[in-house]
């Protein structure tokens, strides 16, 4: 067994013995190959993939509420159109250069263009230039690990050709990096916009990465069959989690909503990203003015792989003490030391969750601080804090229930450093989700009652079991997701009943136009008795309206109606040859049943029955024995069809349902043909055109008095929006251009449901920035 597995390993080393008939001339051949290979490989590929590109750029653009971002959008797509042929040959132009100064010089040569761009650090660079690199870094992590196990085989292989004594993704000329950064140098050469450049970037990776390891996988083949180490094999061991590790971004994209115009297409931080460390170098910057810290500030070195290279914190360090856990954790539960009496500090501030808290039990000696990280993540937790607490969109109620959470969540960010660069941390999760429930909670109604009582509930658990262990916020969370779950039923039911009277309400106006060119275009069409077009423009008219109300023009049952009115016409018009009269004779009975049937549904007397029918009969009669000279039936017949007629049409139809708890805010189902309801085509009605089921608006009453409301159901008959509470009750209805106008005056605004964490790290590290 041993001796077979020996067999089946390849040294460097022993490789360099047996290749000594490549010359260098013939190394360089060869690597050329696999260069020409590879970057044909992706310009085949990014040109297949270009109109797909374009389309995806362009509806980016039409959904984007912000014009700045539209245009952004605008510019990439128009690039793609005109220029592409320019940026492919830049392209393979800057990576074949980077490519020949890895081979022939071992150390990489910068992409022209990008200066110091790419310097890995978070030293204080320029903006830009910082952007693009986490950019940048980001985008090849994605590539590396994609494409791991081909990537270290592929990587073996060029060491043993340039003999290099270790295998080293940094130095290997295919590795993703390059390719990024030749990308965006060769977007730099064509002058592309900083900000165009990252979107562009950004669709590059996401086509180019799927397809990468396929490519890797050729060029190995390649060299296999060149008998370049033809028995390693994909996947040894140590190698997938060699790789992983050193994929790892140790910094966190800077949100590009304010500062590169593309923050919808461009997201503010990976998992794998650290934040903690980004967070602390802007703070660093602001020391001097702004004297924060408490006077801990002196950057600490970190060396080695994983480590951030501006003085900060490895990602996932603990220094938090067990002194300095057993003192949060008093002081979560409510017990304070005797040394509180003698501060300033007001401890039922904890037990409110009103105020922030944090700073101040610092500053009272409260919890003993070691070292200026911990200071700083006090101020960095703080700082998240003052944003959740100063959300509008969390009633105050609940708001103050969040608040409790601060002790618990600053012990977790001490325990855990990755709490600001994980979105899945059970803890992140778990207050993510209380403010996404919190949006449109009042203090009315049984739910909400409920949903207070379970909030206070997993808070308390909070408060009373955490100590150190945050699977408490994982347990916690999921016993909150069962209980929205369990209600969402009821809700869908109120939704589902208040859509069906809007849908059907919708239709009965709709119909009242279709049946009505239905009519005309059947009756005008045909040569028939006064006393039929009269049956069709009314009995019949009343019935064609009650199907498409109540099943709708694409039913069965509406295609029915229609094919009914048109044989009536058909049977009463003068038949003259035997195969028409035939025809006639077959088709009376179904022709017949029809008509009872559908005079049943509006409810028409059995007598009016009876003088309908027998003028029918006379009808036919006519038609079959008199041919064209015929217009008019029996006078008795003509007559008594007539008054059944009459009789009929001053019956009032059912009324239809409507909802009841529409406020003044509602728009009703009128849909007046006026200039209010043309659709003015701006980013207000592209903003409620995009919005989606479940997104939260505030609307504004005419008494200024606000109400928030939920989006639960468009119809796809007028467009009609359905809003409705967290009960799904309490129904606001209104078209879209009327919708596009509420926004455009400020009289409805949409509420940002997204991880609060998420946008408070954001805004965090915005208002760092001096955005």
């Amino acid at each position: 067994m041993i001796e077979n597995s020996q067999r089946n390993v390849v040294s460097l080393s022993q490789f360099d013995k047996t290749r000594n008939i490549l010359s260098p001339a013939e190394v360089l051949i060869l690597l050329n190959e696999c260069r020409d290979r590879m970057i044909n490989e992706i310009d085949r590929v990014w040109n297949d993939k270009r109109d797909q590109i374009e389309d995806d750029l362009l509806n980016l653009a039409d959904r984007s509420p912000i014009l700045e971002n539209r245009n952004l959008y605008y510019l990439a797509q128009g690039l793609l159109r005109n220029r592409n042929e320019s940026l492919t040959a830049a392209l393979r132009k800057q990576f074949v250069s980077s490519f020949d100064a890895l081979v022939r010089g071992g150390v990489a040569a910068e992409p022209s263009g990008l200066s110091s761009a790419f310097d890995m650090s978070l030293s204080l660079v320029d903006e830009q230039a910082f952007e693009e690199t986490l950019v940048v870094s980001k985008s090849a992590a994605r590539m590396q690990v994609n494409s791991v196990e081909e990537l270290a085989a592929l990587e073996q292989r060029v060491a043993a050709l340039l003999h290099q004594s270790q295998v080293r993704t940094d130095i290997n000329p295919f590795a993703p990096k390059i390719l990024c950064e030749s990308f965006l140098a060769a977007c730099s050469a064509l002058e592309v916009e900083p900000k165009v450049r990252l979107i562009l970037l950004q669709h590059f990776d996401a086509h180019i990465a799927p397809v990468l390891p396929g490519i890797y996988q050729g060029i190995n083949q390649y060299l296999v069959e060149k008998g370049v180490l033809p028995s390693i094999k994909v996947g040894m061991t140590g190698t997938r989690e060699r790789q992983r590790s050193t994929t790892k971004i140790n910094s966190a994209s800077v949100a590009p909503q304010a500062n590169t115009g593309a923050a919808d297409a461009l997201s503010a931080e990976s998992a794998d990203m650290d934040v903690f460390a980004l967070l602390q170098q802007l703070l660093s910057r602001q020391m001097p003015q702004s004297g924060a810290g408490s006077g801990y500030w002196a950057p600490i070195p970190v060396s080695g792989q994983g480590a951030v290279q501006s003085g900060t914190l490895q990602a996932g360090q603990q220094s938090i003490s067990a002194a300095q856990i057993a003192a949060l954790t008093l002081l979560q539960r409510g017990q304070f030391a005797a040394n509180v009496a003698t501060t300033s500090f007001d401890p039922a501030l904890i037990q409110a969750g009103t105020t922030n808290v944090l700073r101040d039990i610092r500053d009272a000696g409260l919890v003993q601080v070691d070292n200026h990280v911990d200071s700083f993540t006090i101020d960095i937790v703080a700082m998240l804090f003052d944003y959740v607490l100063d959300d509008e969109n969390i009633p105050a109620a609940l708001k103050a229930l969040i608040g409790r959470l601060q002790i618990p969540v600053l012990k977790v960010a001490m325990l855990d450093r990755q709490f600001f660069s994980k979105k899945s941390h059970p803890a992140r999760r778990l207050l993510d989700e209380i403010a996404s429930v919190s949006v449109g909670w009042t203090d009315v109604g049984a739910y909400n009652t409920a949903l207070y009582a379970k909030i206070d509930e997993i808070v308390q658990s909070v408060l009373n079991d955490y100590a150190d262990d945050a699977e408490i916020f994982e347990t916690l969370l999921n016993n909150l997701q069962f209980f929205i779950d369990s209600h969402e039923g009821d809700v869908q039911t109120a939704v589902d009943e208040s859509a069906q009277i809007i849908e059907t309400s919708e239709r009965a106006q709709v119909a009242q136009v279709v049946v009505q060119d239905e009519v005309n275009r059947a009756v005008d069409a045909q040569v028939v008795p006064d006393s039929i077009a009269e049956f069709v423009r009314t009995i019949w008219q009343q019935v064609l309206q009650h199907v498409y109300t109540h099943e709708g023009g694409q039913s069965p049952a509406w295609q029915a109606s229609l094919k009914t009115m048109q044989d009536l016409l058909w049977s009463v018009t003068p038949k003259l040859n035997t195969e028409d009269r035939l025809a006639l004779v077959a088709m009376l009975p179904e022709l017949l049943k029809q008509l009872r049937d559908g005079m049943n549904l509006i409810q028409v007397e059995s007598s009016r029955h009876d003088a309908i029918f027998a003028g029918l009969v006379a009808c036919h009669a006519v038609a079959v024995k008199a041919g064209l000279q015929a217009r008019n039936i029996a006078p008795e017949a003509d007559e008594g069809m007539r008054v059944a007629m009459a009789e009929q049409s001053n019956v009032e139809m059912p009324p239809l349902p409507v909802i009841e708890s529409v406020d003044a805010v509602s728009e009703h189902f009128d849909f007046p043909a006026d200039p209010v309801d043309a659709v003015e085509e701006d980013e207000y009605t592209e903003q409620a055109r995009d919005l989606k089921k479940g997104m939260w608006l505030e609307f504004v009453n005419k008494d200024g008095s606000k109400r928030t409301a939920r989006l639960s159901w468009v119809s796809s008959l007028r467009g009609i929006y359905l809003f409705t509470n967290n009960q799904g009750l309490d129904a606001i209805t209104i078209t879209l251009p009327r919708l596009a106008a509420r926004l455009r005056d400020g009289e409805a605004r949409m509420i940002k449901t997204s991880s609060l964490t998420e946008r408070a790290v954001e805004r965090l590290i915005g208002k760092l920035q001096g955005r």
